[in-house]
This record gives C-alpha cells, sequence and structure tokens, in this order.
C-alpha cells in the first residue's frame, strides 16, 4: 500500500501526473452556404483549473472579415439571454498565418483558453454553444451546439461546482514552522502531509474550517505533498518547508 501510495506521489511531485479532463463537444453547423465550414468543436475543463475551448484537427473553415470565438448560451451571440463570452484574443488567422485574403482556408487543431480572470465562474453546463462571429458584418459564421458532459473525471470535476483545486490554497509556500490551508468554499476537507518517501507525517480529521494552520515545528527541511481531498475530489500539492 505504501508503496503505492508512493508512487502516486512521486509522480504528482515530478509534474508527471496529466490533467485528467471533462468535456462537451459539438460539430459545427455551417450557418451560410457561401461560407464552408466543418469538424469538431470542445469546451474542457482540467482538473488544474485551466479550461479551454478547443477545436479538433478536423475543423475547417475559410477565412473572413475578423471572425472570433464565442462561449454562448444560444446559438446566436444576438439572441435574448446569450450572454456570450469571448475566448479569442485577435481574429482567427488563415494556413497562411494571416486574416487575409478573405475565403483562404483556415485548418487545423485550435486551443483558446477561457480567461479566468475575466471569466473566473465559466460553468460547464450552462454554456451550450460555442459560435464563430464574423465581426466585421456582425454575421454568425457557425455554431456548434455541445452535448452532454464525457470524460474520466466528470464527476470529479463538478458541472455545477468550482473545481476543488480553485477553491483551496496552502500558504506560505515556502513555509518556516507554520502553514494554512485555505478553504474558501468552506468544503467538508481533509488534510494529509507525506515526506517524499511516502510516509504520512501529519493528517487532520474533514472540516468546513474556512483556514486550518499546521505546525511543521517537528519536521525537517524540504519537500513535502499535501493531500487534499473532499469526498469525491482529491489534489495534492507540494509545500516546501525551509
Amino acid at each position: 500500500m505504501k508503496t503505492k501510495l508512493l508512487v502516486i506521489l512521486c509522480a504528482v511531485f515530478g509534474a508527471l501526473q496529466m490533467n485528467a479532463q471533462c468535456a462537451r463537444s459539438g460539430n459545427f453547423v455551417q450557418s451560410d452556404p457561401a461560407y464552408n465550414i466543418s469538424g469538431t468543436a470542445n469546451i474542457t475543463f482540467q482538473t488544474n483549473g485551466a479550461k479551454d475551448v478547443v477545436f479538433d484537427a478536423n475543423f475547417m473553415t475559410v477565412q473572413g472579415l475578423d471572425l472570433r470565438v464565442y462561449l454562448s448560451k444560444q446559438d446566436d451571440i444576438n439572441a435574448t439571454g446569450a450572454d456570450p463570452i469571448e475566448v479569442t484574443t485577435s481574429a482567427l488567422l488563415g494556413d497562411n498565418g494571416m486574416t487575409s485574403p478573405v475565403l483562404s482556408p483556415i485548418t487545423g487543431m485550435k486551443t483558446f483558453p477561457i480567461n479566468q480572470t475575466t471569466y473566473p465562474n465559466v460553468d460547464l453546463g450552462t454554456y451550450d454553444y460555442i459560435v464563430i462571429q464574423c465581426i466585421g458584418i456582425n454575421e454568425r459564421w457557425s455554431y456548434a451546439n455541445l452535448g452532454t458532459a464525457n470524460g474520466p473525471d466528470c464527476t470529479t470535476l463538478s458541472i455545477n461546482k468550482e473545481t476543488l483545486s480553485e477553491s483551496v490554497s496552502i500558504y506560505p509556500n515556502p513555509a518556516n514552522d507554520r502553514f494554512e490551508v485555505s478553504n474558501d468554499s468552506q468544503n467538508e476537507l481533509a488534510v494529509e502531509i507525506y515526506d517524499i518517501l511516502g510516509n504520512k507525517v501529519i493528517a487532520s480529521e474533514a472540516s468546513r474550517v474556512k483556514k486550518q494552520s499546521f505546525s511543521l515545528a517537528n519536521l525537517n527541511s524540504g519537500v513535502y505533498l499535501v493531500q487534499l481531498k473532499s469526498k469525491n475530489q482529491k489534489v495534492v500539492k507540494k509545500l516546501i518547508k525551509r
């Protein structure tokens, strides 16, 4: 058991752990017969808190007058209740690396990170459409209707609640003789601390306390792994003791 835990913790410590995912996907629908488009679009959440809009490698369209990408609650960003969020920071570039000429091809996989500072509360279950809008003529270029959530960690990545990695933090880090765990959402949280050999050196019962303080006075200087568990979610953070 200890060996198994050590393998898991070392994987985290070495930054080799894959970010588990939950995603909703849909195929692009052509809005205007004059502008070809095809391929699949996704909104993807990861356990490290990242949220992205992704066009798969099969994506294909043609250049327009300043094409932008939005998340929307309706298939038209100008519709009532659409509440659109722009996920592009500039116009889509063609395969020639330019925004011209019009009707030149745009193909291949593209990723648009959702700015968590500007849009901190994007809900995977609320935005049902990815829309491409031609800003130059204020016309919908295409949209994708997102299906149900799918992925190995959709249970862990709650659709309606922020992920555990977003709601808990440890500080200061590095720490001297004491550090705190901040549990902003006041979920029922259990804390366990391990050394790099996999030995559990500190543990606490699950608590909804917003801030918990832990003494490191009896521990040697070095690297420790703090495991934070709340129901079916788990986050491991690296802590340095000076």
